[in-house]
């Protein structure tokens, strides 16, 4: 009777731990393929045919970071290389391994102060991959479910225009969109696969001209839609970047292909 009872408890126990790892995945959207029609009209970046995608339904977690960093030693805050993340990497948390009590209302808010790599290194833990800029910029643009909040640019230019709080918000804090993607814009900003494509390498005077184009006054000239400012910020935001660089106000969500 007693191996019997300690067997219950042990297939109990191991029931539980699977239930918790199910319930613990993170759900992802299925984003339909369409016509992405890019911000800036430069050679190459013509309309693209996106082909459909799963996506995170909302950013990574600073729980779920942790799990990730348990599991992978060299990305603790104490092993990281520094030509991988800067001196700021995760520099809120207590500890290599500790959120913090403090930190408490943190558990389910976006993670940030991550790099490129640190994140790139997670959605492969993961099985999954950080969303190109043309995958990303497609699922933002999606409107928001709510009209009553107002137009999707009234909303990303309302919340550019605010300073960073000092505690981030949970996910799911802010608008969901149609695609059924939670707090795309009016959270964090979010690392993407090819985040500085846009800047070109090179001396030649071909490259220089069009990094003029991008990031000078005459700009407007050369994008499909001069009213969108917001996705010039955003441009110009990810041009600033390196990928060492973790930021009070950047984490990421992950994309995966369908098969």
């Amino acid at each position: 009777m007693k191996h019997f009872l300690t067997l219950i408890f042990t297939l109990l126990t191991a029931l539980s731990a699977v239930a918790q790892s199910v319930s613990t995945e993170k759900k992802m959207v299925r984003i339909p393929a369409g016509i992405y029609t890019p911000f800036f009209k430069l050679p190459g970046t013509e309309p693209t045919a996106m082909s459909a995608f799963l996506m995170d339904e909302t950013a990574v977690t600073n729980a779920e970071f942790l799990e990730f960093v348990k599991a992978n030693p060299q990305w603790r805050r104490s092993k990281v290389s520094k030509l991988l993340a800067d001196t700021n990497y995760l520099k809120y948390w207590k500890s290599d391994l500790e959120i913090g009590e403090k930190n408490k209302e943190l558990y389910n808010s976006p993670v940030v102060y991550v790099s490129w790599f640190a994140a790139k290194a997670y959605a492969q833990w993961k099985g999954k991959r950080l969303p190109t800029v043309a995958e990303w910029e497609y699922a933002g643009t999606a409107p928001l479910v709510n009209s009553r909040e107002g137009t999707l640019t009234s909303y990303i230019l309302n919340w550019y225009s605010k300073p960073n709080p000092k505690v981030l918000p949970n996910i799911k804090s802010t608008y969901k969109n149609t695609f059924g993607l939670f707090d795309m814009h009016g959270l964090i900003w979010e690392w993407t696969f090819d985040f500085n494509s846009f800047i070109k390498s090179g001396d030649s005077r071909a490259n220089t001209t069009d990094e003029l184009k991008l990031f000078c006054a005459s700009s407007t000239l050369y994008v499909n839609n001069k009213s969108d400012y917001a996705s010039f910020l955003r441009f110009s935001y990810r041009g600033s970047l390196k990928g060492n660089f973790c930021i009070a106000n950047l984490g990421f969500r992950c994309v995966k292909d369908l098969k």
